[in-house]
């Protein structure tokens, strides 16, 4: 940092209302954002309006916190950008924008029409350009400048009396927060993007030349012609080599990246000046787009017809408009979605939620509960997980009347609270008591919370993040607070907004009483709120028997298998931890004898060095900033020279150790002794369960060191491991709902697939396959099951794509009818716009019928490998439901540990081995009926690793 950025300081927003200052808002560009971070909400009409409802709340947002005294909007001009004419691949990279967003984009003008705000476009030029207009005429007659964007090349006009403002990310910069960001200062920034170039509008930039080789030579040379007037000064020759050789495409960026600001556009500062918005024309649209909270917000339709002037708020008017949504007012908008298209609704009039503190109140209040249609339930803990905190409180909620019950907290001066004991013998009667319907935001972490202590949750109808993941499994996020914001547009409070987050995370225990109230009433009182819509949904969805048959009752065995968790060899992974220690410094040393000299390993930009400048290896794949090192360019690499084979095998390695070896001690419960990973009902779109804490589901099965991280996970003295795993399921599913001759036959004859697969391939007998066809034919099966293209199938067997592409084809030429059976999948997709598994499992396929080719291939992938994914998956799960079922009813000692992909384990007694087995074996094979045999490999072992 030189003496000139050392003394820069923090930018400051001028205050409210400053009468010299126009703000210039870059509109289209928060139409991207918003696009891409709202969940895709409709109006009535069907006609999308997310991005629309991102930047109303951002407008808002503006004008009530920095109250304007000039504005601007600025739109992206129509027709062919004059900086094409400069280079013709200006922006060639860009996908043709989503229909959606195009159609939203056109109603942004209507949007600052209502508002009352002057918008300005210019036809062949981009926004950019006509800001930097703007901010050039503003500063000549000395009004400053705030620019409300996020866009980076807009930082070159920051400097004396201009700022830009994030909004999204309440963040203000001027020249210090540009030095910080970038590492220049603005007068340097139109230079340092003509080093690192931006993939984004297709400006080349020099090759290898990142963010901080382009600041660090600004930082010394002063500009892109001060690095070129003393290039004779730059030691390191790769960096010599690639300025000198792309000098042109530097200068060329230059002039693609410089902002143009003598454009002729007319400067009215009375124009300019802000006054408030029409109100006639923004309830109108408020109505037409469906915006009913932000209508609400400007109170009661006036009775008669009044002018602009008498219908415009004043700034302070604003400020005592109440129910701002946390949307509007907050740091950012919405976190990103892709959620289904939902009317807005009003917030519900909900029975405020008391706490109760007095024991003699409890029976009444169970007694009133026990009355009600259903009961929503929410365990507080200790930590956000019930393994690790002990249950702190309990929420319980009716159409009449909400009510805290604190057993636990610790913080200081805390009020006498309820005797945990004695609340629960209360409680248990109702908890379980089947006839009680309940409803649950997490039935599986509440059924662990209450498990703690010998109480039951039964008579469960209604998980809402169940039905919320049933119903769009491919959305992120099924918390009550993301389910009312895609149907409500309400922010209510999470988890975090109680425990705090980061440094500032705290146990909720030591929150008071009263700071928890938010949070509960989010989990009880508004669930009981949008019971009915869920229910209705999945009604609507033909996904009712799903939730209640598989979803539900599996929430409750793997609260059991949480619970259980598995005993681990801590001493045994440690051991294996310092061998492995010794293979990496051997698998380095083997990299630099393949390299011809020393390097770091672990650094992308040292290995692009060595590969592309030094070995001379093709560039596969480029980022932002240099050429890719990624997994799929090494695997392409690995068949032309030996050291991106070892750099795999060294990255795999090192991986595992630093996930597994030296993280699996650190996550055995103490109190346990056991590793008790958590099982995520409501992640995979296909309906897979995965794994965190530690993540299973990636460990790997056939490898040395895969074995022996599973030989860590042992049986406790007197019992044993049973692993049972089905044989080829998904390959079996494909030929039940396929109806393939040919694959069918082959499992009904407990034939080899794979061998027959080969002998279409490659051509030859039964006898002459050998260990390798097989292998490669093992690929191709699974390829076409995960829909991959032939240049994944070419990488991950290393042949050539023609190649893969021939074994694609014979492959179908002897399948055929799994050919015709993927067709039809898609056809249903463009048809209904889903697909379902074989259970009714449902999995909405978006862009199935996208202009843009990549899209839609890959929406095409989805539907033809989901149902038979998803099929197997539910397999797995009703599997699961059944034996632990069987284990209860014949009330055995055994406990069910893991699952893992088509896998479940067990820790059995001794006596029950026998027993166990048969029982294990029937529940699985006969939790689907299919024209196939449902097959189960077992095995025994004093370990996971032995077992399986």
């Amino acid at each position: 940092m030189t003496e000139e950025t050392s003394a820069l300081t923090p930018a400051v927003l001028p205050k409210p209302g400053d009468e010299d200052v126009l703000y210039i808002v870059d509109i289209s560009g928060y139409v991207f954002r918003a696009f891409f971070a709202l969940p895709p909400l409709t109006n009535e009409k069907g006609e999308p309006t997310g991005a629309l409802y991102g930047v109303t709340s951002m407008l808002l947002k503006l004008v009530r916190e920095q109250k304007p005294p000039m504005l601007a909007v600025v739109m992206e001009g129509q027709g062919r950008p004059f900086r094409k004419e400069i280079y013709a691949d200006y922006k060639a990279n860009r996908p043709v924008a989503a229909p959606d967003l195009k159609h939203q984009m056109g109603r942004v003008r209507q949007i600052a029409d209502a508002y009352a705000i002057p918008c300005y476009e210019r036809e062949g030029s981009e926004a950019d350009d006509v800001i930097a207009t703007l901010t050039r005429a503003a500063r000549e007659r000395g009004h400053r400048v705030v620019i409300v964007s996020a866009d980076k090349d807009l930082l070159q006009l920051v400097g004396d009396g201009v700022l830009m403002l994030d909004t999204m990310r309440g963040t203000a910069f001027g020249p210090k927060e540009t030095f910080d960001k970038l590492g220049v200062l603005p007068s340097q920034v139109r230079d340092y993007l003509a080093l690192t170039g931006d993939s984004s509008d297709n400006v080349p930039g020099v090759p290898s030349v990142g963010p901080k080789t382009a600041s660090e030579l600004l930082n010394t040379y002063g500009s892109l012609d001060g690095v070129y007037e003393r290039l004779g000064e730059i030691k390191k020759k790769a960096l010599l080599v690639k300025l000198t050789e792309h000098k042109h495409l530097a200068y060329l960026s230059r002039d693609l990246v410089a902002l143009k600001d003598d454009f002729d556009i007319e400067y009215d500062a009375s124009a300019l000046r802000y006054g408030g918005w029409d109100e006639s024309k923004l309830r109108a649209l408020y109505k037409e787009l469906g915006f009913t909270r932000l209508l609400d917000q400007l109170g009661p339709e006036p009775s008669t017809t009044v002018g602009i002037a008498a219908a415009v708020l004043s700034h302070d008017a604003l400020v005592e408009v109440s129910g701002v949504i946390a949307i509007a007012a907050g740091p950012t908008l919405v976190p990103g979605t892709d959620a289904p298209s939902r009317a807005q609704e009003p917030a519900p009039l909900l029975p405020p939620m008391r706490v109760l503190t007095e024991a003699s109140e409890l029976a009444p209040l169970v007694q009133r509960l026990r009355s009600s249609a259903r009961v929503a339930i929410c365990c507080a803990t200790e930590k956000e997980e019930p393994i690790a905190g002990g249950l702190i409180g309990i929420a319980l909620a009716s159409a009449d009347e909400a009510a805290y019950l604190p057993v636990g907290h610790s913080y200081l001066g805390c009020p006498t609270q309820l005797d945990l004991h004695e609340t629960l013998s209360i409680l248990k009667p109702l908890l379980e008591d089947q006839g009680v319907p309940k409803l649950s935001a997490n039935l599986k972490r509440d059924t662990i919370a209450l498990a703690h202590h010998d109480v039951g949750l039964v008579g469960t109808v209604l998980d809402s993040m169940l039905a919320s993941y049933l119903l769009d499994p491919d959305l992120r996020g099924h918390d009550m607070a993301e389910i009312i914001l895609r149907r409500g547009n309400r922010e209510l409070a999470r988890y975090q907004t109680v425990s705090g987050k980061g440094k500032l995370e705290h146990a909720l225990g030591e929150c008071r009483f009263e700071e928890m109230l938010p949070y509960l009433d989010a989990q009880t009182s508004e669930l009981l709120h949008v019971a009915d819509r869920l229910t209705a949904e999945l009604r609507e969805a033909e996904l009712e028997p799903v939730l209640r048959e598989i979803e539900l009752p599996l929430a409750t065995v793997l609260a059991d298998v949480e619970r259980t968790g598995v005993r681990c060899d801590v001493d045994k992974l440690r051991a294996l931890s310092r061998k492995v220690d010794k293979d990496l410094v051997a698998l380095e040393k083997k990299c630099f004898e393949l390299a011809g000299r020393e390097f770091n390993v672990n650094s992308p930009r040292q290995l692009e060095v060595i590969l592309f400048d030094e070995l001379m290896l093709p560039v596969i794949e480029r980022t932002k900033t240099a050429r890719s090192t990624n997994a799929d360019v090494l695997e392409e690499l690995a068949v032309m020279h030996a050291l991106p084979a070892a750099i795999l095998e060294q990255r795999s390695l090192a991986k595992l150790k630093g996930t597994y070896l030296d993280a699996l001690p650190r996550q055995v419960n103490p109190r346990t002794g056991r590793i008790h990973t958590k099982f995520e009902q409501a992640v995979a779109a296909t309906g897979r369960l995965s794994s965190n804490d530690p993540n299973l589901q990636n460990l790997p099965i056939r490898t040395e060191i895969g074995r022996a991280i599973r030989d860590a996970f042992v049986a406790d003295e007197g019992f044993t491991i049973l692993a049972a795993d089905y044989s080829q399921i998904e390959l079996r599913v494909l030929a039940h709902l396929s109806g393939d001759e040919a694959l069918t036959s082959a499992f009904a004859e407990n034939a080899d697939v794979h061998v027959r697969t080969a002998q279409a391939l490659f051509g030859v007998g039964a006898g002459d396959v050998t260990r390798e066809m097989r292998a490669a034919a093992k690929t191709v099966n699974f390829a076409v099951i995960y829909g991959q293209t032939q240049f994944a199938l070419a990488r991950n067997l290393r042949i050539a794509r023609g190649e893969a592409s021939r074994y694609i084809k014979a492959f179908f030429e002897r399948y055929h009818g799994v050919r015709s059976y993927l067709d039809k999948l898609v056809l249903e997709a463009r048809t209904t716009g889903a697909v379902r598994t074989l259970f009714g499992r449902r999995r909405l396929v978006r862009d199935i019928n996208a202009k843009n080719h990549a899209v839609r291939s890959g929406a095409e992938r989805i539907a033809q490998n989901t149902p038979i994914q998803g099929s197997a998956a539910d397999i797995m799960k009703r599997a699961m439901v059944r034996t632990a079922a069987a284990i209860s009813r014949e009330q055995l000692k055994t406990r069910m540990l893991l699952t893992v992909h088509d896998e479940l384990v067990f820790e059995v007694p001794h006596a029950e081995r026998e027993q166990v087995e048969r029982l294990v074996r029937e529940a699985m094979e006969g939790a689907a009926t299919l024209k196939v045999p449902l097959v189960v490999d077992t095995g025994w072992g004093d370990s996971w690793g032995q077992a399986h």
